[in-house]
């Protein structure tokens, strides 16, 4: 085990601040600000290190600080006989799901199937873009200035939809304009797109409007959630797809 520590490369631009700053700021400002002892981030790493006996200045040299000597095994013959669970035992079945009147082995539910003339929306990554954040960057844009709507060949033969067509992607009142992308490669009940892009900040002028933000069109999905583990349910929207008579202009020029 080892405490990893990274560093600034460059200084940030304009009023840009550290997520620990904006945390800060907002529990000062809503009145619970003792929660957050720090007012700078590094503070904030002393503030952290202090149990650990571990300081600050320790990472220089490597950029890490190893916590032991030699690698720690888990050691499954010193358990003093007890798991770390209710019963000391691997449990099958969970006290604790059964506790919150949860199901230990729910038995398999085949996914709901999209009403008919609609899509389940499905999204990914790109191995050009991390995520939102490098969407604007001028190198991968050029790579891949914006997402397209995957659609199967035959779906999109039914709605006369044809590759680079533009269509209209709409869910629950949300609705945004795409390109189109004929694939084989796309299950038909099924729609898919690269997530990040649609960004809103007009200073961003490579990446602002290019392209469909997947989460703008999940209205109300915040409720679809596994109720055991609390994660959300991400791909269980469901949208209508029909080839759109506009073609979007950019909002900025490029």
């Amino acid at each position: 085990p080892r405490f990893i520590c990274r560093n600034q490369v460059v200084a940030p631009r304009y009023d840009t601040r550290s997520l620990s700053e904006i945390i800060k700021g907002l529990a000062d400002r809503v009145g619970i600000g003792q929660y957050f002892p720090y007012n700078s981030t590094a503070e904030l790493q002393a503030w952290q290190l202090e149990p650990t006996g571990v300081k600050i200045e320790d990472f220089a040299e490597k950029g890490f600080v190893e916590l032991s000597r030699e690698p720690i095994m888990y050691d499954r013959q010193n358990l003093d006989g007890r798991f770390k669970t209710p019963s000391g035992k691997i449990e099958i079945i969970s006290q604790k799901l059964t506790e919150a009147g949860l199901p230990s082995l729910k038995p398999y539910e085949s996914p709901e199937k999209p009403p008919k003339g609609k899509f389940r929306l499905v999204f990914g990554r790109s191995a050009v873009h991390a995520h939102a954040h490098t969407i604007n960057n001028p190198l991968l844009h050029e790579l891949m200035p914006e997402n397209t709507l995957w659609v199967n060949r035959r779906a999109a033969a039914r709605m006369g939809v044809k590759e680079g067509d533009w269509v209209e992607v709409s869910s629950n009142g949300m609705v945004n304009t795409i390109k189109a992308h004929v694939t084989d490669f796309i299950h038909p009940e099924a729609v898919y797109m690269v997530h990040g892009f649609g960004r809103q900040v007009p200073l961003q002028t490579r990446s602002y409007h290019a392209g469909v933000g997947d989460q703008k069109l999940m209205k109300g999905m915040l409720t679809a959630m596994d109720p055991a583990g609390g994660g959300l349910c991400l791909c269980e929207c469901m949208v209508t797809v029909k080839r759109s008579s506009k073609n979007p202009k950019r909002m900025v020029e490029l």
